[in-house]
């Protein structure tokens, strides 16, 4: 199954909640939005500027997330703004979908740098590849490799406090993160 039906199939209005109505250009939508904005961070599409990109190339790809156009790079980008609460809930609600399907054994804990030049919140960060201006995904997945929680932090953030959110509530006979989750506190 494509990336893009997987996003079909789970981002919709029953996990989306309704948002009032309002006058003037109805735009886009809170579910469109976030359709983009999970599709990206399932194809691993770092910034506004590759999504928009990716989208142009791929035009049944846009068809099938329910838009009519691709949307501007500028638009795309105050997506992530505005949704990212409600990013961070849909993948909560997926998640919780999916434990019904496959009770989870192991949770791999990872985090992968979101550059973003242009945003005012963002903030240097280092990876193993050099120096990034942006944000972090932090995110917990499965054994199969499916979602369970994310979250997005500034670049600059260190990534050990942010476990113990990632993994609450979650029960899994094992916890596997990389040496940037490793603490006292995280260890007990």
């Amino acid at each position: 199954m494509e990336a893009c039906e997987v996003v079909r199939l789970f981002v919709n209005k029953a996990i989306v909640p309704a948002e009032p109505k309002r006058r003037g250009n109805p735009g886009y939508g809170r579910v469109k939005a976030l359709r983009i904005l999970v599709y990206a961070r399932l194809k691993g599409l770092e910034n506004d500027t590759r999504v928009v990109a990716h989208l142009k190339k791929h035009i049944d790809v846009c068809r099938t997330l329910g838009l009519c156009k691709v949307p501007d790079r500028t638009t795309v980008g105050r997506w992530w703004r505005r949704y990212l609460s409600l990013l961070e809930e849909t993948f909560i609600k997926t998640a919780d979908m999916l434990q019904l399907i496959e009770p989870t054994k192991i949770v791999v804990v990872d985090s992968t740098p979101l550059v973003d030049l242009y945003d005012m919140e963002a903030g240097w960060g280092h990876t193993g590849r050099g120096k990034f201006r942006g944000f972090k995904l932090h995110a917990a997945v499965n054994q199969l490799g499916l979602p369970l929680r994310a979250l997005v932090t500034p670049g600059n953030r260190y990534d050990s406090p942010f476990l113990p959110k990632l993994i609450e509530d979650l029960e899994a006979d094992y916890v596997l993160a990389d040496a940037g989750y490793c603490s006292k506190q995280n260890n007990e």
